[in-house]
C-alpha cells in the first residue's frame, strides 16, 4: 500500500496534531501513536498525540 509508515511500528499509525507551545509552537503535523513513536514526538517535540491540540475537537 502507498503511503508513510511509521519507522518504529511499520504501519501507519499516526494522527494529525498541532504542537501548543514550546520551541516548535504552531508546527502541525502527523504524530505517531505507536508507543516508540509517542516517545520519538515527546522527544522531538515535547509533546505526543495525547498532549498536542487536536484540530478536528478545537471547536
Amino acid at each position: 500500500m502507498p503511503g508513510a509508515y511509521c519507522t518504529f511500528c511499520r504501519r501507519r499509525c499516526f494522527v494529525y496534531r498541532i504542537i501548543p507551545d514550546g520551541p516548535r509552537k504552531g508546527w502541525a503535523g502527523h504524530l505517531a501513536t505507536c508507543a516508540r513513536g509517542m516517545a520519538h514526538d515527546r522527544e522531538q517535540t515535547g509533546h505526543d498525540h495525547t498532549t498536542a491540540i487536536n484540530p478536528a475537537q478545537s471547536h
